[in-house]
């Protein structure tokens, strides 16, 4: 599990404990890969772009009786560059 500390300075008034933070509010797009094929896009504020390359876990849930998601990031693993491709086992 990762430390909030280890992205406090994303934070404007530290780290927060164990509650939820409204950091954002957009509407959902759709990115168009390649023809046929799209899926939902959901963008966070500039001010994450640090995160770009990191890996992620994402968990589906409800809150208040609305669809949610928490997105865990992972600082420990980078994701592959496109020109490297994972080795095949």
């Amino acid at each position: 599990m990762i430390a909030a500390e280890h992205y406090s300075e994303l934070f404007s008034n530290g780290a927060p404990k164990h509650e939820l933070l409204e950091i954002h509010r957009s509407k959902i797009s759709l990115h168009y890969a390649k023809a046929g094929y799209s899926y939902p896009t959901i963008r966070l504020p500039h001010t994450f772009s640090r995160l770009v390359g990191l890996y992620t876990r994402i968990y589906q849930t409800v809150y208040e009786g609305a669809l949610a998601f928490l997105v865990i990031i992972s600082p420990n693993e980078k994701a592959l560059k496109s020109s490297e491709s994972p080795a095949l086992p």
